[in-house]
């Protein structure tokens, strides 16, 4: 190994201007103790890593939030040593080498070089997680189709545990996580697809989600108030479809459309996005149309899929 010798502010310099520093110079700033100054995750996107804890009564096991709560750190910084693991989480160093021993073994984590990276059984899990029901392999190419046709961003996006969950995407203009990027995660009230959704959801249905998550603060144009989030929602029905306006994402516009099954069931949301210089009344209208049509041709999809399976109409009961 080469040795290289730089004082503190020198390393903080590299590591500040370049992020693949990190892997270079990490055994030397650790033992330099130089204070963390660099991140994997868009700064727009860095609350999604601090998603504040639901409002719940039901028990919580401390050992199984540890883990998880390495995992999200060890992804967030693109990797991590067990002390700065145990520093971020204000832990003991043996707690935190006991978690991750047992993250290495069943596979979810890997260790190279001291540092702890995301093991790849993540990718079986997500590819389990966009397979599991026959509507989300439809979305993978209503998704593309839609996108081709509009030269826009497009995802579906279902609705999980109060949050809404982006399962498959196409992006056009940056494929940087400034955008959305499958499996992140959201606030139902600040986005286009999440208040399309809660539009179809009872009163005492979005009151239990606000309960859980209230209503916190995005940007500077996210719905914070209860009564105003109500009437946007009325909106949302009397239009058919929901818009976002820089409400999750400064710089993003977007309208969702939601999908229901041939039941009634609610699938998720299909959703057309942009940035705001690319925006206009004329963009709106024809992604409108265009967001209408592709909903239309992927409920029809759906119940194709269900005569397959089943062989019979689809009813309610």
């Amino acid at each position: 190994m080469v040795s290289i010798c730089l004082n503190q502010q020198q390393a903080q310099t590299i590591l500040q201007t370049n992020l693949l520093a990190r892997s270079v110079f990490h055994e030397m700033v650790i033992k330099m103790d130089v204070p963390k100054v660099y991140s994997t995750v868009n700064a727009n996107e860095a609350w999604w890593w601090n998603v504040a804890k639901p409002n719940t009564t039901g028990r919580i096991l401390t050992t199984t939030e540890i883990s998880l709560r390495l995992i999200e750190t060890v992804v967030r910084e693109g990797g991590a040593t067990s002390t700065e693991l145990a520093h971020d989480l204000d832990l003991a160093q043996s707690t935190v080498l006991n978690h991750l021993n047992t993250l290495k073994q069943y596979g979810y984590l890997v260790r190279e070089n001291n540092m702890y990276y995301a093991g790849a059984k993540f990718c079986h899990i997500s590819d389990y997680v966009r397979r599991r029901k026959p509507e989300y392999l439809i979305a993978a190419d209503v998704v593309a189709s839609l996108t081709e046709k509009t030269n826009l961003e497009a995802d579906f996006a279902v609705e999980e545990n109060g949050h809404v969950i982006s399962i498959q995407n196409e992006l056009n203009f940056s494929d940087d996580s400034h955008f959305l990027t499958d499996g992140r995660f959201f606030h139902v009230h600040s986005t286009a697809s999440g208040k399309a959704i809660l539009a179809e959801y009872s009163d005492d249905k979005v009151e239990r989600i606000i309960q859980q998550w209230g209503l916190p603060e995005m940007t500077e144009n996210t719905i914070t108030e209860k009564g105003v989030l109500y009437e946007e929602l009325e909106q949302v029905r009397e239009r058919g479809y929901a818009i976002g306006e820089e409400e999750a994402i400064e710089g993003l516009w977007a309208i969702a459309k939601v999908v229901t099954s041939p039941i009634g069931d609610i699938c998720g949301s299909l959703n057309l996005s942009g940035p705001t210089y690319h925006y206009n009344e004329d963009i709106r209208r024809s992604a409108v149309e265009t967001l209408e049509s592709e909903v239309n041709n992927f409920e029809n999809q759906i119940e194709s899929q269900f005569m397959k399976m089943y062989g019979r109409e689809p009813t309610s009961e």
